[in-house]
């Protein structure tokens, strides 16, 4: 909303009303001379309309000096003895003055009105433009944008030639200058924004010199705008605090959960290492060419998932940092699988896979070695979540401009509401809390949608879990 601008300067407070009240008065007398002879009431009546129309334009000061010049003109041309200020009879006498007093009062009155009607028109905008800027910075906007703003309408609304508003919320002060006034080198009006017994800020007022100050009306519009802005920059600060507190917070759940992951599933596998390593060293230990190559087999196992475990660690690294940036070229999807469940093979002693790969898959622009790792961590969720000798299939077909990937076990599943929380770092089901680190779905749902696709869960007919990704055909 832009608010009409206030112009004074010196002197024209005077010369304004002095030319108003002559051009009426000055115009009433022409009308009044026109016809040969004009009755001194009629005269008056076209006076009285000029003292109104005064007032209506430049208010009390006009329409008293249109008063007066009204009289006088209303005494020399149309009273007895006509050009002179001689007034031959009483009654003429108290008719002028009656006139007078008249022209007085319908100019005071008329004046007023139009001056309360211009104080309500004000301070109705006054009213919309504090609603306005408290509503936008309550709505995120970018509260230097909002106070630039706002310092305009404080020069537009003011006879000031430059405001400032400073406040810890912006690194510069917010200024706002009118380039057809004089600035004083100091401020001349300092009203601090004060909410909940907290100083969020200044508002700077200066005026032409700097012993201009502005009315103390104005000054309590300002000092209510002050409050207001306070309010809101109040409530900015302590949503930033309170959004360093909760990123506070969750970095400390992040690492309390990280140093559980380490303790917990580093741990495992390398007591498996450490286990089989001291087995094949013992002295007394006499092992047949079958127990050494399962021994080594487990180590070797063991190193993988270790491997997975701290790849995973790096990965959730780069998601934050927003490195994880993909390398796609044309492949084929249902290859990237049949190779997975092939290195997986050891994992599936207990399982059975079930392989539903529809023939004639297009390729997908898709980074092998990331959609690899994706299926990885699928598959190895179902197996861990799954009881021995129940199937784990991965089917994957194409639908519309998309390849659909699904990995369905036959666990316990996951709760509907749910569903959405375990795909973030750390979560896990509540039913599996004790076991992994809680990174795959993580890394995979960052993974699927760096190359444009999306990820989900369902549940699996029957029973169990059912997690669903699709990749885009075309990049």
């Amino acid at each position: 909303m832009r608010l009409p601008k206030v112009r004074t300067h010196e002197g024209w407070g005077v010369i304004r009303p002095a030319l108003t009240a002559i051009a009426f008065a000055g115009a009433a007398t022409s009308v009044a001379r026109l016809p040969d002879e004009t009755s001194t009431a009629s005269a008056a009546l076209l006076y009285v309309l000029a003292v109104t129309g005064a007032s209506a334009v430049s208010g009390l000061p006009a329409g008293l000096a249109t008063s007066v010049l009204s009289f006088l003109a209303l005494n020399f041309f149309f009273t007895e003895p006509f050009h002179t200020l001689n007034v031959a009879k009483p009654e003429d006498l108290i008719a002028l003055a009656a006139f007078l007093v008249v022209s007085l009062i319908v100019g005071t009155l008329l004046s007023t009105a139009v001056s309360q009607r211009a104080r309500a028109e004000r301070r109705e905008r006054e009213a919309l433009l504090l609603q306005r800027f408290g509503t936008r910075l309550l709505s995120g906007e970018a509260p230097a944008d909002v106070l630039k703003s706002f310092a305009t309408a404080v020069t537009d609304l003011f006879p000031v030639g430059r405001c400032e508003i400073r406040t810890d919320l912006i690194d510069e002060p917010v200024v706002s200058q009118r380039g057809d006034l004089p600035v004083s080198a100091e401020p001349t009006e300092v009203i601090p924004m004060i909410a909940t017994g907290h100083e969020s800020g200044q508002i700077l007022l200066f005026g032409q010199t700097p012993q201009t100050r502005i009315t103390e009306e104005e000054r309590s519009v300002v000092r209510t705008f002050a409050s207001q802005m306070g309010l809101a920059l109040e409530g900015i600060r302590l949503g930033v605090e309170a959004s360093r507190a909760r990123l506070e917070a969750e970095t400390n759940r992040l690492r309390a959960a990280l140093f559980s992951s380490v303790t917990h599933d580093l741990r495992t596998p390398l007591a498996s290492i450490t286990a089989s390593v001291t087995s094949l060293q013992g002295k007394d230990a006499s092992f047949t060419r079958e127990d050494r190559r399962d021994l080594l087999e487990t180590i070797r196992q063991e190193a993988d998932r270790l491997n997975r475990l701290v790849g995973n660690l790096m990965d959730l690294s780069r998601i934050r940092a927003g490195a994880l940036v993909p390398t796609t070229s044309p492949a084929a999807i249902d290859e990237v699988i049949e190779g997975v469940v092939a290195r997986l093979q050891p994992l599936f002693a207990l399982h059975e896979i079930r392989l539903m790969l529809r023939d004639n898959l297009p390729e997908v622009p898709i980074d092998v070695v990331q959609i690899d790792q994706v299926v990885t961590n699928l598959l190895e969720n179902a197996v861990k979540f799954s009881p021995g000798g129940t199937p784990v299939t991965i089917s994957a077909g194409r639908w519309q401009d998309v390849v659909e990937v699904r990995v369905a076990d036959r666990g316990p599943g996951v709760p509907h509401e749910d569903r959405d929380r375990v795909f973030e770092p750390f979560v896990r089901g509540d039913r599996n809390a004790s076991e992994g680190a809680g990174l795959g779905l993580s890394i995979g749902r960052a993974i699927v949608e760096s190359h444009g696709g999306r990820i989900w869960i369902e549940g699996t007919p029957g029973g169990g879990t059912t997690v669903v990704f699709q990749l885009p055909v075309r990049s």
